[in-house]
């Protein structure tokens, strides 16, 4: 490639976006400061996708929302990558039969609210404080069924179970999150999201290993690889990244996790505070490339 493609060519092709606390604010609104922070982006080139530990249908509305063009939405702690518009599955990694078991007899015996993330919705076996609170936060309605492990087949365990949730008390959830570690993090990935949630994804699964898949299949480059984010779920992707971008607010581990993180300041629009740094060559000298 000629000097002139390279300076022709926008410094960062794909940019990983997280939604919760990054581009929605506490109120579940994008801001119209973030808005235009991702319309730059795309102007300057960039392609957007969006990386979440939401459900794909519960994600979608966003990427139409903010105008993307059609492509992969990376859902679930990255355990699925599917198509924005034809919903097609580009990848799906399920929790193993004998683990989607396990997690969802422990959550009931604890007194948990169990969700699983499957290719067709979100499941609950009833509905609870906590099944409502989570279903106030997204659009996509729950699937009540009489019991999570039993299928319209026969079969006793369904095998396409991306995420098993726990649900419950913020205290009881820290109180529980040492132990469950402990027990399960040689064979599955545990995430503590936010307060009332705990969150169960296959091994060695997450928005990065999604971020890198997708990254490879559109021929881009690590290293002009941007990614936002904020929480637990977010760290191993703003490692990866070329340049990895923490919101101000950040959990410790996004923190230590990112390059660079964004400019303090009101939460609502620290995503276009942090884009506007990226892209502001006067402030992007230090911005470190792996």
């Amino acid at each position: 490639m000629s000097t002139h493609d390279e300076k022709a060519r926008p410094r960062f092709a794909l940019a990983a976006v997280d939604i919760d606390d990054t581009l929605v604010g506490a109120d579940g609104v994008v801001s119209a400061a973030n808005v235009a922070a991702v319309a730059r982006l795309v102007a300057d080139g960039t392609r957007i996708v969006l990386a979440s530990g939401r459900s794909h249908g519960n994600m979608v509305p966003f990427h139409r929302a903010l105008g993307l063009s059609p492509g992969p939405v990376i859902s679930a702690q990255g355990a699925v990558v599917r198509d924005s518009d034809t919903d097609e599955v580009r990848f799906a990694y399920p929790i193993a039969l004998n683990e989607v078991a396990t997690v969802t007899r422990e959550g009931r015996e604890r007194g948990f609210t169990v969700q699983h993330y499957r290719a067709t919705g979100i499941y609950i076996e009833g509905r609870s404080r906590w099944s409502e609170y989570d279903q106030s936060r997204n659009a996509e309605p729950h699937r009540q069924v009489d019991d999570l492990l039993a299928t319209s087949d026969g079969k006793e365990v369904p095998f396409d179970v991306a995420k098993i949730i726990w649900l419950g008390d913020p205290a009881v959830v820290t109180s529980v999150t040492p132990d469950v570690h402990a027990r399960y993090d040689a064979r599955l990935t545990v995430t503590r999201t936010d307060p009332p949630y705990l969150e169960f994804s296959p091994p060695n699964v997450s928005k990065a290993t999604a971020l890198a898949a997708v990254a490879a299949e559109l021929g881009v480059e690590q290293r002009r690889v941007l990614a936002f984010g904020d929480g637990n779920n977010d760290a191993a992707m703003l490692a990866w990244a070329g340049v990895g971008v923490a919101m101000p607010h950040a959990r410790e581990s996004a923190r230590t996790a990112a390059d660079v993180i964004g400019p303090d300041g009101d939460a609502e629009t620290a995503f276009a505070r942090a884009v506007a740094m990226v892209l502001d060559e006067s402030s992007t000298e230090g911005v470190p490339l792996k």
